[in-house]
């Protein structure tokens, strides 16, 4: 249980994951009932090859992102570390980001089906509306150093130029 709470800061290793999952997990089972009882009312429109080799090959990166913020976070949350290397180096958000734009999408097209792609639509929804409170709580925690981190590294991806991601508000 320990290494669900660093308690040196109060923060849990869930974080909003919690809630996020709490909201997404009705849109991912009405997903799966969909696909196994009425698979012709969310296949998409052509069944190509080519789909199924494009979803195969998201798939690798995303379990490997996947993979990196998980491990990562195991390390570096009991420890009380702020993490920004490695694949929160990417983005702030690795385990959501390889899950919305990578496996998601990819399950999608291999299993010729539009569902999981609007269920990764829905999941970039709820992390943009309920991570807010996680990063100002992790602004308070590690002060400006996670501020430094968020003008660097954007929530779902790397910044480029003058590209702008929805920075949390300090109080």
């Amino acid at each position: 249980m320990n290494l669900l709470r660093n308690f040196s800061n109060g923060m849990t290793i869930l974080g909003q994951g919690g809630r996020i999952l709490l909201g997404l997990a009705p849109f991912l089972f009405l997903a799966i009932v969909l696909v196994w009882l009425y698979p012709e009312l969310v296949a998409m429109p052509a069944n190509w090859t080519g789909l199924r080799i494009c979803g195969l090959i998201l798939l690798a990166p995303g379990f490997v992102l996947w993979g990196f913020g998980v491990v990562q976070l195991l390390q570096g949350f009991p420890r009380g570390r702020l993490i920004t290397t490695g694949a929160y180096g990417l983005c702030r958000n690795p385990i959501y980001t390889s899950m919305a734009v990578l496996i998601l999408p990819a399950v999608s097209l291999i299993f010729s089906t539009w569902i999981f792609i609007a269920v990764s639509a829905i999941l970039l929804v709820l992390v943009n509306l309920l991570i807010g409170p996680e990063e100002v709580k992790l602004g308070l925690v590690f002060g400006s150093a996670y501020r430094d981190y968020c003008a660097r590294v954007g929530r779902f991806g790397p910044r480029f130029g003058k590209l702008k991601d929805r920075t949390p508000t300090w109080p």
